[in-house]
């Protein structure tokens, strides 16, 4: 714990470590476990047309911890609304099996809103994040989907998701998560396209 602490304490040196104190929210630690199952689909279709995934059979077991830094809030001062965004770090890994067998590890920073108004009656929130994904081989997988054949070990990670839990209990998340590496448009390695998981699981806060 104190080495996964140490890693995405790495992401924060920019932002001061301080702890919420808000008891509207749960605890500043997550350990999430997902699985997830790959589309061929756009990333983009794939989130705003989901009947449109095209399946493949590669699925994905994930884990992952993540720390909370504070709210914007917190870090620069200001009202109520800044309050509702809050900063994450996290780092993870993941197993890959079916037609493509590949482990992975992740880092990145979470942006996170739980404004709703709804909260009362089911705690929601949405994140999205910035980051890198490792793989420990080349995927085939990505390699056929890249317009120019390339692929690349190391790519951005970004992984939007969507969590619901009930509002006593908000130390138990149920999330929705979007995991997806990709080529930035060939920022990394002249790569263009990637891999995404539909992916959902649990979190626990602490």
């Amino acid at each position: 714990m104190k080495v996964l602490r140490l890693l995405v304490g790495l992401l924060g040196l920019t932002l001061p470590t301080i702890a919420l104190a808000d008891e509207t929210r749960s605890g500043d630690h997550g350990i999430a476990f997902y699985v997830g199952k790959a589309t061929d689909t756009n990333f983009t279709e794939s989130m705003f047309t989901p009947w449109t995934n095209e399946m493949e059979d590669i699925g994905l077991v994930a884990g992952a911890y993540s720390y909370r830094f504070g709210s914007i809030g917190d870090v620069f001062g200001g009202g109520t609304f800044l309050d509702d965004f809050t900063v994450e770090g996290e780092v993870g890994v993941s197993a890959r099996f079916g037609d493509e067998s590949l482990g992975e590890a992740w880092t990145g920073l979470y942006l996170r809103y739980d404004g709703f108004f709804w909260n009362d009656v089911v705690y929601t929130t949405i994140a999205v994040n910035t980051g890198v994904s490792y793989l420990t081989d080349f995927s085939d997988f990505e390699r056929g989907r890249d317009s120019g054949d390339k692929n690349s070990k190391l790519l951005h990670f970004m992984a939007p998701e969507i969590t619901f839990s009930h509002p006593e209990h908000k130390n138990i998340e149920f999330l929705l998560r979007y995991h997806h590496r990709s080529g930035v448009f060939g920022l990394f390695n002249d790569v263009v396209s990637g891999s995404t998981f539909i992916s959902t699981g649990v979190r626990f806060k602490f």
